[in-house]
């Protein structure tokens, strides 16, 4: 490959014109944009999450959640659309744009908003919040409002989670109190209900039924024995009867009054006035008998007749006696033969009693233990985000950088008008060489004439390049400041032009 020095340098001053001109363009529009670009003014503010002052083994915050994870939640809220368009209409961020739409300020805020989070395993977890805007004092007020949002909604998400595990454990402790006031009345009406059927009186009961089995059997005995006893009076008062001699009128009164007396006295007690009045009678008719001399043997009939009442009277007594027995005796098989389903059944409503009993008091820990969490958050005294270093006013504009951005423009300006040449000289395949000359038609030529061009020709081409270069190079900055005066400033120019593109 030859390369001909004179030939590119001849080129590059042919095509200098064009090339002059991209570069006049590009530094035109990097200058212009340096010279018209508003500053930028941009403040931060470092949060830190300090670890709780009370040690864990002590007293612990009920609020466990990670740093990190409680930093992202903050952000999330924090960069909410409410959030921001309060903010922006607080300090009237965009008052110099009041065509903005609501979804527009939003994207602006978080485009303008920066929010750097670091930390790690044994290291300290730091939360950096940034804003960039035209005027200092303004970014500087955004990001302390941001930071303001930023403490509160710490202090309401530990504060309000320990207040509502508080209420819950309260809660728990109201529901299993009223479910063990229930289960108590239950066990006590159960009782009640069943009183007769308890596993505690069980012994008793048992104990009980062998002794009225015994009283029983002792009754049976005492009964046979009475009818015998009747029986026989019976017989003696039959032959009685055959061999009685003839009674007085006194001798008959006085067996009727003892008759009436054995009669009452089997069904009254012995202080009965009627039982006493009867006596006396009995006792004065006695002693006029025998001040009159009859006092002689009583009726043998009427005593007889005494004798079986009394001796009725003691089975009657003795039957009834039998029958209450037997009576309890099944009352109390009946409570013994349901005292094992008691004992079961109360067993369960027992032990779902200290079941209820085991949560209550667990939850009776639990809310002791999220009342002193709640006044550890309550106190500040928890694991919570501090201002270590707030945002201050900026005393220099951040952005942009001028001296970069106009070199940006110069340095893009050669660079294209580099590519413009490259691009053409390898896009040209006309002969313009003898070397082309030969490596296109591959003969090797005697001699080569150039075009000969006339002074006058070549004159006025050279004046009509430099008229364009210098039209063109004065109206680039003339149609670059037009734009920015008349239509619209620069800097909003390119954002536009940049958004269209999607970058």
């Amino acid at each position: 490959m030859n390369f001909d020095l004179k030939f590119y340098y001849l080129l590059v001053w042919r095509r200098m014109p064009v090339m002059l001109v991209i570069f006049t363009l590009c530094a035109g529009i990097g200058v212009a944009m340096a010279m018209t670009l508003p500053p930028r003014f941009a403040s931060n503010a470092t949060l830190l999450v300090e670890r709780a002052r009370i040690p864990g083994e002590l007293a612990e915050s009920t609020v466990r959640i990670d740093a990190n994870q409680q930093l992202q939640v903050i952000r999330q809220r924090l960069m909410t659309r409410a959030n921001l368009l309060e903010v922006a209409e607080k300090y009237q961020v965009f008052a110099s744009e009041p065509g903005m739409s609501a979804d527009d300020i939003v994207q602006a805020m978080r485009s303008q908003t920066s929010i750097a989070q670091s930390g790690g395993r044994n290291q300290a977890t730091i939360m950096v919040i940034g804003f960039e805007s035209g005027t200092a004092r303004l970014s500087a007020d955004v990001v302390n409002e941001f930071v303001t949002l930023v403490l509160t909604e710490d202090a309401e998400i530990r504060t309000g989670g320990s207040q509502q595990t508080l209420a819950f454990f309260a809660q728990q402790v109201q529901r299993y109190n009223d479910q063990l006031t229930k289960q108590s009345s239950e066990i006590v009406a159960f009782k009640e209900a069943n009183k007769e059927a308890l596993p505690e009186g069980l012994q008793y009961r048992l104990n009980r039924q062998s002794t009225l089995q015994e009283r029983m059997n002792l009754r049976a005995r005492d009964l046979a024995s009475l009818n015998d006893q009747r029986d026989r009076l019976v017989e003696i008062g039959a032959a009685a009867i055959q061999q009685r001699a003839p009674l007085t009128p006194e001798q008959e009164q006085l067996a009727g009054f003892k008759a009436q007396l054995a009669e009452w006295e089997s069904v009254l007690s012995g202080e009965n006035p009627k039982v006493r009045v009867l006596r006396a009678k009995i006792t004065e008719l006695e002693k006029r008998m025998e001040a009159d001399g009859n006092g002689g043997p009583v009726n043998t009939e009427s005593l007889l007749e005494l004798q079986l009442a009394q001796i009725d009277a003691d089975i009657d007594f003795t039957r009834q006696e039998i029958k209450d027995t037997e009576l309890e005796l099944s009352e109390l098989r009946k409570a013994i033969e349901a005292t094992p389903a008691v004992a079961i059944r109360l067993d369960e409503l027992e032990r779902e009693y200290d079941n209820t009993q085991s949560l209550y008091n667990q939850a009776v820990a639990d809310r002791a233990a999220a009342q002193t969490g709640e006044q550890i958050e309550v106190n500040k005294q928890g694991e919570r985000v501090t201002l270590i270093d707030p945002a201050v006013a900026p005393s220099a504009p951040t952005s942009p950088n001028r001296k970069l951005v106009a070199g940006g423009g110069v340095f893009a300006g050669a660079g294209l008008a580099g590519v413009f040449f490259i691009l053409t000289e390898l896009l040209n395949r006309s002969i313009r060489r003898p070397v082309d000359l030969s490596r296109a038609l591959g003969v090797q030529p005697l001699a080569t004439i150039p075009y000969l061009e006339e002074v006058s020709v070549r004159r006025r081409r050279r004046v009509f390049k430099a008229i364009f270069v210098g039209s063109v190079v004065m109206a680039i900055p003339i149609g670059l400041w037009a734009i920015h005066t008349l239509y619209l400033p620069l800097d909003l120019v390119i954002e536009q032009v940049l958004d269209r593109v999607g970058l």
